[in-house]
């Protein structure tokens, strides 16, 4: 009875998503840097990516769960999972996020993202609007940039640079997101566009990694989220090669 959770939270996929908040943290980070102001926990951008692929989790059940009814060859509309237990999964995976923050100690504005990006996630579930999932993502980037802790404000010379970089890479992550949601419509029915999809969804490691690299070539102390996201290309490959039946979207 493993399988249909394996395809309830799209195993396949997880790995490409701690990448977002890695970048997301890697990139704050190599800015506050050129800033005059770096004061930030590499803890918390691991325990901030770790906490959102629990995100990600609450919301691929919540969007079964909501689409119980309609979205055929899915694990609860062919019964293989209830959707009481997909309730419990679904709050059980909320919960963790939760822990993850407080045990991590996350800052403040991880917390604030963090409830926008669920409200998001929510939205998007119950509207399907592609926006809506490259807001999602975009705020995935932007949970990792508010993990990079600071302790004092940046020169003002630099206060309007350090604005427009912080919207830079997750504008960058919203229009590919939104684009591939866009193009995913109707896959369910087109089995050659369906693994295009995930061709594209798994294809943002490599960005995710580009973005790594670049910072840790300027700043080589963050050379353990490159490791990281290098460590999340190696799953994504072992779980596409040992589930080659688990779907990625």
């Amino acid at each position: 009875m493993l399988m249909p959770w394996l395809r309830l939270f799209r195993v396949v996929n997880l790995p490409t998503v701690p990448g977002d908040v890695l970048a997301g943290a890697a990139y704050w980070m190599w800015v506050l840097g050129r800033a005059g102001r770096y004061d930030v926990s590499l803890g918390c951008a691991l325990a901030a990516g770790l906490a959102s692929v629990f995100m990600y989790m609450f919301g691929l059940a919540d969007n079964d769960i909501v689409g119980a009814k309609y979205d055929k060859g899915r694990p609860i509309p062919d019964g293989e999972i209830s959707l009481g237990a997909a309730r419990i999964a679904r709050g059980l995976c909320l919960f963790a996020v939760l822990v993850t923050g407080a045990v991590a100690n996350l800052p403040p504005s991880w917390w604030i993202v963090a409830f926008v990006l669920m409200l998001i996630c929510v939205a998007y579930n119950r509207t399907k609007k592609p926006v809506l999932m490259g807001v999602c993502r975009a705020l995935d980037v932007e949970c990792g940039m508010a993990a990079a802790q600071q302790t004092s404000a940046a020169p003002a010379a630099h206060a309007f640079i350090s604005g427009l970089s912080e919207i830079a890479l997750p504008l960058v992550w919203f229009v590919f997101f939104a684009a591939v949601t866009k193009y995913s419509e109707g896959e369910e029915d087109d089995p050659a566009r369906k693994r295009r999809v995930g061709v594209l969804i798994g294809a943002v490691v490599y960005l995710q990694l580009a973005v790594l690299a670049a910072c840790t070539a300027a700043n080589p102390s963050l050379s353990p989220l490159l490791v990281s996201g290098v460590a999340m290309l190696v799953l994504l490959w072992g779980l596409k090669f040992a589930l080659p039946k688990v779907s990625a979207s």
